[in-house]
């Protein structure tokens, strides 16, 4: 019974990710990216985080694959971002295989890696200090690194969940926006995979309108 309760409210957290991509785009403002915040409590172990981390990282990988280099990136730097997501998925992959010190500490190595590439613009802005970074695909997959080696992964996850989902639109603002929706169907696409071993269209047959 207490399970079938767990799978009930893991089943509408999931479907309420599902209605806000049909709420986003009726609407004119953005929805609040807080909706994610339910992300958390579906990450019961480091093995959930991890999964979920490595699964967005394949995604940047692919999105990168498939993109032109920016105008802000020379050739170089912009293979060389590549190579980091490359590196960071078989360090994942090697991590989740053999849960080793020495192949966490390949992943922190990577994360200093990355933080050195990201620069150091730090500004003040509204009475704190920001970091400009250079890349949000890396820390995107900054984020996802952390999943593997912070013990608070659910405050990671989230970050990660919130950093890939995110858009703005002059006229929306800031949050989950029109063109939020096809991260935000990743999203929900792998936490019905990974506790209901079915996708989206096969477990919420009616678009999670019921």
């Amino acid at each position: 019974m207490k399970q079938n309760k767990q799978k009930l409210a893991i089943a509408n957290k999931i479907k309420k990710w599902i209605q806000a991509t049909k709420e986003v785009e009726k609407a004119r403002l953005a929805i609040p990216i807080t909706r994610l915040t339910s992300i958390k409590s579906l990450c019961t172990d480091e093995v959930a985080a991890e999964k979920f981390a490595l699964y967005i990282a394949q995604r940047i990988q692919q999105q990168i694959n498939q993109a032109n280099c920016p105008e802000h990136f020379t050739s170089e730097e912009w293979e060389q971002q590549k190579q980091l997501v490359g590196e960071a998925i078989s360090l994942m992959d090697s991590y989740r295989e053999n849960p080793s010190y020495e192949n966490r500490q390949s992943l922190r190595n990577l994360l200093r890696d990355i933080d050195g590439v990201q620069g150091d613009d730090y500004r003040n802005f509204r009475w704190t200090t920001v970091r400009f970074v250079r890349s949000g695909d890396l820390l995107k997959l900054e984020y996802a690194l952390r999943c593997f080696v912070e013990t608070d992964f659910p405050y990671w996850v989230y970050k990660l969940a919130r950093e890939y989902v995110e858009g703005y639109g002059l006229q929306s603002g800031s949050g989950i926006v029109a063109e939020s929706v096809p991260m935000l169907l990743e999203v929900a696409e792998f936490w019905c995979q990974y506790y209901f071993n079915q996708s989206l269209n096969e477990k919420f047959p009616d678009g999670g309108d019921r």
